[in-house]
């Protein structure tokens, strides 16, 4: 038997609209969908007394029918199964158990709001449905992926994408998905407010339906007609389909889709100024949100709750449900309704008298909807979508010529002719069309890749003048001056005695030429060709007192008492000799800024995935101005320690590449006078 395996919403204006998403399993038919979820782990249970259990497809089928139970109530679940079905699938070679994982890890991503992701994971979904050539597979992977397109407002993609699916469902006489597909377009053609339209797929829809008898997709049909009716204007015509849906979800015990029919029934009464109505129903809404783990889709609800609250006047409750819902939203980086929150919002803090907050909300609206206006996909969109209407206008030309006289079957004959011939014109536009595309999207990668060239070649430039700059300004005094000394040595005019006398001079000059060129190198290289990470486990006590010992002969110029506290079982995930440079980068700053006679320590604090390394020391300190652009990747500045110590500036500029590049994060602690401490963290002996 069919069932609705995910419910997705699609937030609009004032309210939402559900897309379907719909399935049929051959291999998954044999386990009742009402089947109970003790039942279900019950058999799970079984079969795990089993030898071998994890190489039973009927295991991994149980699997992602216990999901199909809980995915609405608890989303991590949707990424645990999916990882090990994923993986137990691929081991015995089971590509249907594979595919469907790949659909439920997706689901999993869409419902947190990473698109990005999800679209990675159905695209694989896709791919190996239609290479192992199962039609339902394919057509639930076409369906999940061209949604995902839609939450990223690529209208076109997603348009193309379900027209992919209705051939593909069209061809295969599949009518379990083609009332899915029609539902999913009329959901496209309501986000560009063409509801008349809408309409008219949600009445295929529901024609073809009728054929399947599927009660849960009744209640899905109906309630986006009511929807559709009411952004129309035509209330009264929405009462009857929202009214039916509810009786159906109630029925079927659909709390998901009640919270959303509920919903469309308090807008009825909100669009009426009938406010005491419409707070009874979202109420219900809001009580059976309390049970259901999908945070975005309270954004609409909260909306609405807001707006009949300030109906009644209650503006302090309005604002709360208001505030609410834009915490959501910028939580998620969620565009839709932020502009109707932010109105409201503005709305409620005039109406306060609260002018300064008012102001406040009116400005982020008017942003907000200068964003959401933007829409990169408008001229494509138009060419499918008239290639659509064009489709409708056959299809009603071919019915009305039917009903008025069947037989005049010589006329029909005449228009099926035509027909064909339009058809045979759109197959040959829509062939040259998709070269054009082709060649389109050839030359806009090659302008991409023109562009990022250029930029790179900008960075490369940039990073040499740079390097050059500091060559030159760090780098050729020290040398000059060790030059001019070798002449004055070589041409008599210094004793071997005095000579000596500045060799311990020298070799401080040689250390500090060598720790120079050495960042400067590291730095360079990672801003023209990027570093290579390579993590291994490495023991941080063993590099914190390879950088002591090596950094001695300074800590001891100025009787710098230095603590290593570092034990040996602080062992990290990491590339060892970029943690080395860091370690050293940052022992060596604090000698520098440390007066005589004061003390460096080492620590290493645990925490849940990583180690925290502190380097601290009670040294001159640093100002917030100066802390503010401690790391900057714009600003380089010499700075010189309590002895006249020089340094380039790169320094903390590399060790933070260096952290953020395995896997941690670096920042400092600083007070005038009181020292500085520096932190970084490094990921556990793990793999990143």
């Amino acid at each position: 038997m069919p069932n609705v395996l995910h419910i997705k919403k699609l937030n609009l204006p004032h309210i939402f609209i559900f897309i379907a998403v719909f399935t049929l399993f051959n291999a998954f038919s044999a386990y009742s969908k009402e089947r109970l979820k003790k039942e279900i782990q019950r058999d799970i249970k079984k079969i795990q007394e089993t030898p071998h259990f994890e190489k039973d497809t009927t295991y991994i089928n149980l699997l992602h029918e216990l999901i199909r139970e809980y995915n609405q109530y608890n989303l991590d679940s949707l990424l645990i199964i999916s990882n090990q079905t994923i993986k137990l699938s691929k081991a015995i070679k089971y590509d249907k158990g594979e595919t469907e994982g790949y659909i439920i890890k997706g689901g999993y991503y869409s419902d947190i709001g990473e698109q990005d992701d999800a679209i990675f994971y159905f695209i694989k979904a896709n791919l190996k449905a239609r290479a192992i050539n199962d039609t339902d597979l394919t057509l639930y992977s076409y369906s999940e992926l061209a949604k995902e397109y839609m939450y990223k407002d690529e209208y076109a993609k997603s348009l193309k994408t379900f027209l992919t699916g209705i051939e593909i469902a069209k061809d295969s006489q599949n009518d379990k998905w083609l009332p899915i597909l029609y539902i999913n377009i009329s959901v496209l053609y309501s986000l560009q407010k063409e509801y008349e339209q809408a309409v008219s797929f949600l009445k295929k829809a529901l024609d073809v339906n009728e054929r399947n008898d599927d009660q849960r997709l009744t209640g899905i049909i109906l309630s986006n007609l009511a929807f559709s009716y009411i952004e129309i204007g035509n209330i009264e015509n929405a009462k009857e389909p929202v009214n039916k849906a509810i009786t159906i979800f109630e029925d079927l015990e659909q709390n998901s889709w009640l919270t959303y029919v509920y919903e469309i029934k308090g807008t009825i009464f909100l669009k009426k100024n009938e406010y005491d109505h419409a707070l009874f129903w979202l109420n219900k809404s809001e009580v059976l949100h309390k049970n259901i783990d999908q945070t975005r889709y309270k954004i609409p609800l909260y909306l609405l709750l807001s707006k009949a609250y300030y109906g009644l006047r209650s503006n302090e409750i309005a604002a709360s449900y208001a505030v609410k819902a834009l915490e959501i939203s910028k939580e998620l980086n969620n565009l839709e309704n932020r502009d109707e929150i932010l109105k409201i919002l503005y709305e409620i803090k005039k109406a306060d008298e609260d002018f300064g907050q008012a102001l406040t909300y009116l400005e982020e609206f008017k942003a907000i909807s200068d964003t959401i206006n933007k829409k990169n996909n408008i001229k494509e969109l138009s060419i499918l979508k008239s290639n659509l209407e064009f489709e409708q206008e056959k299809e009603k030309y071919i019915s009305d010529n039917e009903q008025k006289n069947l037989l005049q079957r010589s006329y029909i004959y005449f228009s099926i002719l035509i027909i064909l011939a339009f058809t045979i014109i759109i197959v040959i536009l829509k062939r040259n069309n998709k070269i054009q595309n082709s060649l389109n999207q050839k030359l806009i990668e090659n302008t991409h890749a023109l562009k990022k060239n250029e930029i790179h070649l900008n960075g490369a430039n940039n990073t040499k003048i740079r390097l050059f700059s500091i060559i030159a300004h760090d780098l050729k005094g020290p040398i000059n001056s060790f030059k001019s000394l070798l002449d004055l040595f070589n041409n008599s005019k210094v004793s071997q005695t005095e000579f000596m006398h500045f060799m311990p001079q020298i070799g401080e000059n040689i250390e500090s030429i060598a720790f120079t060129l050495n960042n400067l190198l590291t730095w360079g290289q990672s801003q023209m060709n990027g570093l290579s990470t390579k993590p291994d486990f490495i023991n941080v006590n063993t590099l914190v007192e390879d950088s002591l010992r090596l950094l001695s002969k300074q800590a001891d110029v100025k009787s710098i008492s230095t603590i290593n506290k570092v034990e040996d079982h602080v062992i990290t995930w990491s590339d060892r000799d970029q943690i080395d440079i860091v370690i050293r980068n940052l022992i060596s700053n604090a000698v520098k800024f440390t007066r005589a006679h004061g003390t460096i320590t080492v620590a290493a604090i645990e925490q849940n995935e990583f180690w925290q390394i502190q380097i601290k020391d009670n040294g001159v300190g640093m100002s917030e101005d100066v802390l503010t652009n401690i790391f900057s990747e714009k600003e380089t500045s010499t700075t010189y320690g309590t002895q006249n110590e020089k340094g380039t500036g790169l320094g903390l500029r590399v060790c933070k590449e260096m952290v953020e590049n395995n896997g941690g994060t670096i920042w400092v602690e600083s007070e005038i006078e009181k020292g500085s401490t520096f932190y970084f963290t490094l990921p556990k002996g793990e793999k990143l």
